[in-house]
């Protein structure tokens, strides 16, 4: 019977050891848990907005003044040729900064004055190559530095172009 007796004691102390070890681990556990969470919470929540706003003002520094797509009117004219026979149908999309539309409408008559007078001086040689055109392009371009402004014109984008 003794020796059943110190059998009961060794149990009953050793499951006292194991509560205590298991509160323990269980205590850790929910520390680093805790811990985790806190980390996840500031990383997503407080550190991504500041993320956010940086990249916002950094995206806004970069692009600069506001650039703006300015479809014309198709033009057709006569091109300076001997026979007289020959035209031009082109149609333009101008890529403009520093400026509204409403400054680029209240200068549409000069612009299409400015570039049908150039346009109709041209040769069917001068527009029928793809260096021809870009030159062209070119001349456009200072040409509506002329109107709108230097530098203003950024880009002129052929959308139609037909030469008979």
């Amino acid at each position: 019977m003794a020796l059943a007796e110190t059998e009961e004691k060794v149990e009953v102390e050793s499951q006292p050891k194991k509560n205590k070890t298991r509160m323990i681990a269980l205590g850790v556990g929910l520390v680093v848990l805790a811990c985790c969470c806190g980390l996840l919470a500031w990383k997503f929540l407080l550190h991504g907005s500041e993320e956010k706003q940086a990249e916002k003002e950094s995206a806004s520094k970069q692009e600069g003044p506001q650039t703006l797509m300015v479809e014309l009117e198709p033009f057709i004219v006569n091109l300076f040729d001997e026979k007289g026979m020959r035209y031009l149908k082109i149609r333009l999309g101008l890529e403009v900064t520093g400026c509204d539309e409403a400054y680029v409408q209240q200068r549409i008559a000069k612009i299409r004055d400015s570039l049908i007078i150039l346009l109709s001086s041209k040769k069917y040689e001068d527009v029928g190559s793809i260096e021809g055109k870009m030159r062209l392009r070119e001349e456009i371009l200072y040409r509506l530095g002329g109107v709108l402004g230097e530098g203003k014109a950024r880009e002129v984008y052929f959308t139609d172009f037909v030469v008979q």
